[in-house]
């Protein structure tokens, strides 16, 4: 069985190079590539990857070209995130084991002007903030997200 990062890096390289319209045409794409994968862990794949379907096509998060809707990001984090608390210029958001990176590219792919930047871990998203002042405004509005 492939290793997760080395299937990651199929599955983006396929996603790069052709366009791919479903989990079974993606999974048989893997299986030319020497790599077998279930349903259910491809589906995984594709969620922590953050590909979104653009015009019925995979696209990586920043080759979409777009925001994810505020639907998309509430259903997201009302999945994911477990816990937020904010320090200083620092979010701390916490997920379930395994979803620490999802959380990052959704993160990131929102696009918000208070954040600079986040590094994801398995279970624990540390985002960066402009200045100390703004956490309460983002955790507000993560909360707002998760009610």
């Amino acid at each position: 069985m492939a290793s997760k990062k080395l299937r990651h890096g199929r599955i983006v390289d396929l996603v790069k190079k052709h366009p791919v319209e479903s989990q079974e045409q993606l999974s048989a794409r893997l299986r030319g590539t020497g790599i077998r994968v279930t349903q259910s862990t491809l589906s995984r794949d594709i969620r922590e990857l953050g590909l979104v379907k653009a015009r019925g096509i995979y696209k990586l998060p920043q080759e979409a070209g777009s925001r994810p809707a505020p639907d998309t990001l509430r259903r997201s984090f009302q999945q994911l995130v477990t816990q937020a608390q904010v320090s200083g210029n620092m979010l701390m958001v916490k997920t379930a084991p395994g979803d620490g990176h999802s959380m990052g590219v959704i993160l990131d792919a929102a696009q918000w002007p208070e954040v600079l930047g986040s590094v994801a871990g398995d279970d624990t998203v540390f985002v960066l903030l402009r200045n100390s002042r703004l956490g309460g405004k983002v955790l507000k509005r993560i909360e707002e997200f998760l009610a």
